[in-house]
């Protein structure tokens, strides 16, 4: 949770009661260099927050006329304003205002995200790889498939440093809970065009919600979690994963998984199949054992 410091209090005075809005702001240089979040709190005469609006630094480019800090001042007048005309519509204006909250969604010790758009390919036999191997250990397993799902690229807005929840509400409402509450996140990859394909790096990208939500909230750490990254590659040498282990690497801090394993199949153009590479299923299966015996019973808590 964040520490926050009140900057201004108001008085409204109104038939219903008394109002209380609250000017606050928060450093949140341990996130990002020099980012602030200033805010406006309603509450009424027994603290019960009534709504709230929250903007950060990092919003506002270079060649905006505007500031997080007097944009809040300015939220604050307006709803100053407008309780002082309309009091009674007012509050029941904000009583129709509901907090945004993740979905429900089943839980499943793993969760494998399939990251290539061919779902029989060979990043399709990874995770079927990992499926029965957690199967086999009595767990239960999700398949995410990027490119089946309505997934909209980050816009680098940073909004989600204001609340912990993205501007776009789509599929990655149920990725986030799912990832919260598995006890292994593996992520199956190929190399496209020295990168993963584009469904993926759009979910990868998205993380920064996430990031934003476990930093800002009381939500549960992933410090009892297991991270494994897998990739596939259709030219010979380990030289063609390097992006994909600095993805991965990125990717798993943003999550705040630790990463414990990795795999890497190259040479897939004459190899084919990537069940038939010497080694690789066998050290697929180790690390998923091994993720599965190191991590918590995440799903629980």
């Amino acid at each position: 949770m964040i520490r926050e410091i009140i900057l201004e209090r108001r008085t409204v005075q109104t038939a219903q009661g008394d109002f209380l809005i609250t000017c606050v702001s928060a450093d949140l240089t341990h996130l990002y260099p020099g980012m602030e979040r200033y805010g406006v709190r309603v509450t009424d005469g027994t603290g019960r927050t009534v709504t709230e609006f929250f903007t950060n630094t990092y919003e506002y480019t270079p060649a905006m006329e505007l500031d997080a800090k007097s944009v809040a001042f300015r939220q604050a007048d307006e709803w100053e304003g407008e309780f002082t005309e309309h009091p009674t519509d007012m509050v029941e204006y904000f009583s129709r205002l509901h907090p945004r909250c993740l979905p429900a969604a089943e839980t499943a010790d793993v969760v494998i995200i399939q990251g290539s758009p061919r779902p029989d390919g060979n990043c399709g036999q990874t995770a079927g790889l990992i499926a029965a191997e957690t199967d086999r250990a009595g767990g239960t397993v999700q398949v995410l498939y990027p490119d089946d799902m309505d997934i909209h690229p980050c816009i680098g807005c940073y909004q989600c440093y204001n609340t912990g929840y993205c501007t776009f509400a789509d599929d990655m409402d149920e990725v986030f809970v799912l990832v919260q509450r598995c006890r292994v996140l593996a992520v199956c990859a190929p190399v496209y065009s020295c990168s993963v394909p584009g469904a993926l790096k759009a979910l990868i990208d998205r993380f920064q919600a996430y990031h934003a939500r476990r930093n800002l909230t009381d939500v549960v750490q992933g410090s009892h979690q297991a991270g494994l990254f897998f990739g596939v590659c259709g030219r010979e040498g380990e030289v063609n994963f390097i992006p994909l282990r600095a993805i991965a690497t990125a990717f798993f801090a943003t999550a705040g998984i630790p990463l414990t394993g990795t795999a890497w199949a190259d040479g897939m153009d004459r190899k084919r199949d990537v069940r038939q590479v010497s080694g690789f299923p066998g050290e697929v299966r180790s690390l998923v054992r091994q993720a599965l015996e190191g991590a918590g019973d995440w799903g629980d808590q």
